[in-house]
């Protein structure tokens, strides 16, 4: 039987494999709380900046750059691609070296190119800066693979889906983001100021 209580309370401990026997999702100073938060929320940080592009590009940043629509496609398949590659690579790090160190890992060199991308300036650039900041999309594997280790069997599986599915809230996060920020920097039509 599951209790309210475990959302918060220190989690049972099987004595064979360490491992927790219920997800502390309120508890942030137990060791097992941390371990689901930050595997969920650092998933998620990922997502919201590698989805900063599609929310815009097929209106502004195609405008903008003056892209193609094969342009525009060919650059959501080349962080695709990176994505993929990353994803394998992330799996076998975690073998060797464990997922913190990979996620951390991850996370720094992703965020690099996500702050070089207000550098691009042509399809070419767009494809180089997409394909960097795709590797953000492999933060999935160490996310699952940190939560793996931590929790028992019996709940492992909801461990991973609730820290999988908030992760990639991230992209749809990005949707909303993005658009209103996008919004804020634009000044209101002169309709608005002749209606005043």
């Amino acid at each position: 039987m599951t209790k309210i209580s475990y959302l918060w309370t220190v989690p049972e401990i099987n004595p064979v494999n360490r491992k927790a026997r219920s997800i502390p999702i309120l508890n942030v100073w137990n060791v097992y709380g941390r371990v689901f938060f930050f595997s969920w929320f650092g998933f998620m940080v990922a997502f919201w900046a590698w989805y900063t592009f599609p929310p815009l590009i097929t209106h502004v940043i195609k405008a903008d750059l003056h892209l193609t629509p094969a342009e525009v496609a060919n650059s959501n398949i080349v962080s695709l691609i990176a994505t993929l590659f990353v994803r394998y690579l992330a799996g076998f790090l975690c073998d060797h070296f464990g997922p913190r160190y990979v996620f951390a890992g991850i996370l720094l060199v992703g965020a690099v190119p996500l702050g070089l991308a207000p550098l691009v300036h042509d399809a070419t650039s767009l494809y180089i800066s997409r394909f960097f900041i795709g590797i953000l999309g492999g933060s999935f594997v160490p996310c699952l693979v940190w939560c793996t280790g931590f929790f028992d069997k019996a709940v492992v599986g909801s461990a991973n889906a609730l820290a999988g599915g908030w992760g990639n809230a991230g992209g749809g996060i990005t949707y909303f983001i993005m658009v209103s920020s996008l919004e804020s920097f634009i000044p209101p039509s002169p309709f608005f100021w002749r209606v005043l």
